[in-house]
């Protein structure tokens, strides 16, 4: 797939001309750009509304999702009741210690990171705590900063929007239970989140919601970002509470992610529910991937993409290779999409199946939205592995507390979190 060329040296070279020509005393120059702006307004609308292509053919209502899928092919397993709260542990913690680990140097390169690890004498894959954040003094997400996550300040998990959609998810499912509408998740988002913690489909979302558009148009109307990964951050509850149920945990992770996304967007959330759900009681997590597929449409490009990453597998050795051959299949595909970044968090978690330190460690290292996708290889590892396979300098200095940037809510217990996921467990 070749991308359009990008056209946003165009918008600095017209801003920087008109006001140097306002600067010089141009008196033509305001109506020129007003026409411009009525150019361009015409053109967006035009390439809003295309609609040719073939993954137009692609479904994102769950009745054509289930139709184009192969459910029946999936089993439904109980999980054994002594190992659930240890893989319940395991994967919580798992999750909020990816996104830690990640957090401080979120879409760097990889070059900007090995520079950074040199620099701060740290090991590179990262197998600890950074002991400096890049910015660590700038705020991050309202109540936080970067230094909050290195191993030199840490004294609690500090917010960053992979935990705070987690916890987001448990106060849904404890509000308004299993069968929630569109409606109580878009109520929930205008109660609890601060518009300026959102980005991307969120963002517009959210923007939208607050705007009186209502829940089943606030993810469409002049959102270009459907497809990125802001939706899979959000499906890790879902899969929490049915273990070895990968058809309902899926079907919850549709109903959250179809407020916001479409198409490979709410793919990769169901993808990874399922996943995450299915890990609880697999003994095998690379059959588990593959099984896993299952809920999505098998004629989609994000099934025929991570089916393609699986099938590659065995050609990931590490990080960097995971880094060059991503790179080069999407070239000029955003950092932030779902399918690049599902491709590596695929790769994290076969390269970390027996080992948690390194899943979450190359994941990290192979740069992309890798707090994002590191916090997805260590959920699933948790729930795979277990909270034994994770070692307690990645918690312990936490000392129990989550702080919060959700409305209202300035913090949460790490116990509490857990046993409230655990009361909510169906099966």
């Amino acid at each position: 797939m070749k991308y359009p060329k990008e056209l946003h040296k165009y918008e600095e070279k017209i801003n920087r001309f008109a006001q140097l020509k306002a600067e010089l005393g141009s008196k033509e120059i305001y109506s020129i750009i007003d026409e411009i702006t009525e150019y361009l307004d015409q053109k967006i609308e035009i390439i809003a509304n295309l609609n040719d292509g073939v993954r137009f053919s692609e479904p994102s209502t769950y009745k054509d999702i289930i139709e184009q899928s192969h459910l029946d092919l999936l089993k439904i397993e109980k999980v054994n009741e002594k190992d659930y709260f240890k893989k319940l542990q395991g994967a919580i913690i798992g999750r909020f210690s990816g996104c830690a680990l990640g957090a401080p140097v979120e879409l760097l390169s990889i070059g900007e990171l090995e520079y950074f690890a040199k620099l701060t004498n740290h090991s590179f894959p990262p197998l600890d705590y950074w002991p400096k954040a890049p910015s660590g003094f700038f705020p991050r997400y309202k109540n936080g900063a970067g230094n909050h996550f290195t191993k030199e300040a840490m004294s609690f998990l500090s917010t960053d929007d992979d935990i705070a959609y987690t916890l987001l998810s448990l106060l849904l499912l404890e509000e308004y239970g299993p069968e929630f509408s569109k409606d109580d998740l878009a109520v929930l988002w205008k109660k609890h989140l601060p518009l300026e913690c959102t980005f991307t489909a969120e963002r517009t979302t959210l923007e939208n919601l607050h705007a009186g558009v209502n829940s089943n148009e606030a993810g469409i109307l002049n959102n270009y970002d459907t497809e990125f990964i802001g939706a899979s951050i959000r499906c890790d509850g879902y899969g929490y509470i049915n273990p070895g149920n990968p058809i309902e945990a899926s079907r919850l992770a549709f109903k959250d992610a179809s407020l916001s996304h479409q198409r490979s967007g709410i793919y990769s959330s169901m993808y990874f529910s399922a996943v995450i759900a299915m890990a609880f009681t697999s003994s095998n997590i690379e059959e588990t991937l593959y099984q896993a597929l299952n809920v999505i449409p098998k004629d989609s490009m994000f099934y025929n993409e991570i089916l393609w990453a699986l099938d590659f597998r065995d050609n990931i050795k590490n990080y960097r290779i995971a880094n060059e051959v991503v790179t080069k299949r999407y070239p000029g595909m955003s950092w932030v999409h779902a399918i690049n970044n599902a491709c590596l968090t695929v790769w994290g978690i076969l390269l970390g199946q027996n080992d948690f330190d390194k899943g979450i460690s190359e994941t990290v290292a192979m740069a992309y939205d890798n707090d994002c996708t590191a916090a997805t290889v260590g959920s699933v590892l948790g729930a795979y592995l277990g909270i034994d396979a994770i070692k307690p300098h990645w918690y312990e200095p936490w000392n129990n507390v989550v702080r919060s940037y959700l409305n209202g809510i300035e913090s949460f217990e790490l116990d509490d979190i857990i046993k409230r996921y655990l009361k909510l467990k169906r099966l």
